[in-house]
């Protein structure tokens, strides 16, 4: 066990409340059981009161399906296991702990800290990983995967708080989701989206992938610098110092000095490092490479993209591997199974709360009480009657709640896309800027719902340092990062907006028919 000392009056007011409150729930497990019985009892109400929409792609009445009925109740008993298939998350978290375990196991993470963090500024180590964090969604979602246990790492390893590393790390990979300085798979799929509803009332209308470049770029510059500020001013006070035991306290005590089999084992760990990316490299840069797309060539949309996870676990257990082998804490490979092992452990109480998180999202889904709500409070905005810009602010304001019910970036963009995106053209609004209005709110609330299926693997993480960690404490610590963020995001957009500065290349706020 483990635990942290809050210094006094740092933890007063609002996030202290917020806290508390949350941390008054039920467990995770008991609360996803519990909201999974509320999508049950909605989805009989609402298929008995009518409840529909017309889904604006194909005209088709969308209603309620109850699963309290024949077909319902056969649904929930005979896809239990293929809804818990279903949750990516654990899957994907299996295939990036084959990378952490030895990272971590064989010691290449504490000697790889020691031997470049430990003596640098608190503030360069928080700065550097708000800017990695921010910009990992080229990545997919490795980010929300690598990075939350790579950072309470890095803050042990320094002296430093580490639930506030995962906190700094999950906050400004979640809410910095609309920001990065590379194109990534976010705007290949959010623009494939876009203009497929543009196109209902042009279909000529073409949506680059670059149209959003230039505002997503100013962001993850401005973005890092807020989360480094609510970091060092806000959260990690909050938390206060740590005490590291067990485990923890024997990371947070190792020699400062990097060991001569250390040294051997880092220089082994550098050459597989560079063996590793010659060999990606070969199976994806040259012209019909294996992991390029067969029918363009591409990498965007391509068995690169679509293996990244594995790719990125790849780049820390061959050097994990190596590192291990080199300094004498790896001998054979019963020694490379037991860090295995012991890695997986850690995913008990995860795979748990997967089991259920799994059920309650299928369950929505089935139901298909997102897309009514969705299409129904598209149509509202729709029919507000308010300035364009407040309209575009109220886009933002519903995504971020609609985030709370429907998570997905992509299942809720393909239904009120082809309202929203229509609407705002009509308007004189360009598709490119009603998408940035929809991201910006899908991003800023990724940080705080715990339909997120990364969310309860962030508690997992947390609960390793801080046992009595709860919904409340990731709650309460990561609103400062969707709040300073949202400010940031919709301040930027009205200085686009009202200034008419390109937010992309040939793109603007501005749509003529």
């Amino acid at each position: 066990m483990s635990k942290s000392t809050e210094t006094p009056g740092k933890s007063s007011g609002i996030l202290e409340w917020i806290e508390r409150i949350g941390n008054k729930l039920p467990d995770p497990v008991l609360l996803f059981v519990i909201f999974a019985a509320v999508i049950i009892v909605i989805s009989w109400a609402g298929a008995m009161l009518g409840w529909s929409a017309v889904n604006p792609g194909d005209g088709s009445v969308v209603t309620v399906f109850s699963l309290i009925s024949r077909q319902g109740i056969v649904k929930i008993f005979t896809e239990f296991s293929s809804n818990i298939k279903s949750f990516s998350a654990l899957t994907d978290q299996m295939v990036v702990l084959l990378g952490l375990a030895l990272l971590e196991g064989t010691g290449l993470a504490g000697a790889l800290m020691r031997r470049f963090f430990v003596k640098m500024p608190p503030k360069y180590v928080t700065l550097a990983l708000v800017f990695l964090a921010v910009s990992s969604s080229v990545a997919s979602d490795a980010g929300f995967m690598l990075l939350p246990p790579l950072a309470a790492i890095l803050f042990l390893a320094t002296g430093r708080n580490p639930v506030a590393g995962i906190i700094a790390a999950y906050g400004s990979v979640a809410a910095g989701f609309a920001s990065s300085f590379f194109i990534s798979i976010v705007e290949v799929v959010g623009m494939g989206y876009t203009q497929q509803a543009a196109q209902i009332i042009n279909p000529d209308v073409v949506v680059p992938v670059t149209s959003n470049y230039y505002f997503t770029f100013v962001c993850a510059i401005l973005l890092p610098l807020t989360a480094f500020f609510v970091t060092m001013k806000i959260v990690e006070p909050r938390l206060g110092k740590y005490e590291p035991e067990g485990a923890a306290l024997q990371l947070a005590s190792e020699s400062i000095e990097v060991t001569e089999p250390e040294k051997k084992g880092l220089r082994m760990a550098g050459a597989a490092v560079i063996v590793y990316v010659l060999v990606i490299a070969v199976m994806t840069l040259p012209s019909g490479a294996v992991l390029r797309n067969p029918d363009d060539g591409g990498l965007m949309s391509s068995p690169f993209m679509s293996s990244i996870i594995l790719i990125v676990a790849g780049f820390f257990f061959f050097p994990g591997l190596a590192f291990g082998y080199g300094s004498g804490t790896v001998k054979n490979h019963k020694d490379v199974v037991k860090c295995l092992t012991n890695s997986y452990a850690s995913l008990a109480g995860y795979i748990l709360v997967a089991i259920c998180a799994g059920q309650l999202i299928k369950y929505f889904e089935w139901s298909n009480l997102g897309i009514i709500f969705a299409v129904n409070g598209a149509e509202f905005l729709k029919n507000s009657g308010v300035p364009t810009f407040i309209l575009l602010l109220l886009t933002v304001l519903f995504t971020m709640v609609l985030n709370f019910l429907m998570p997905s970036h992509a299942g809720k963009l393909a239904f009120i896309g082809p309202i929203l995106v229509p609407l705002f053209m009509m308007l004189g609004v360009s598709p490119a800027a009603t998408y940035l209005a929809y991201r910006i709110g899908d991003s800023v609330s990724n940080a705080i719902t715990p339909m997120m299926a990364y969310f309860v693997l962030t508690i997992g993480y947390v609960q390793k340092y801080k046992k009595d960690a709860g919904m409340g404490t990731l709650i309460a610590n990561l609103l400062p990062y969707s709040i300073s963020f949202a400010i940031v995001y919709i301040g930027l957009m009205a200085v686009f907006y009202f200034f008419r500065l390109p937010i992309g290349p040939g793109s603007t706020f501005q749509y003529m028919m």
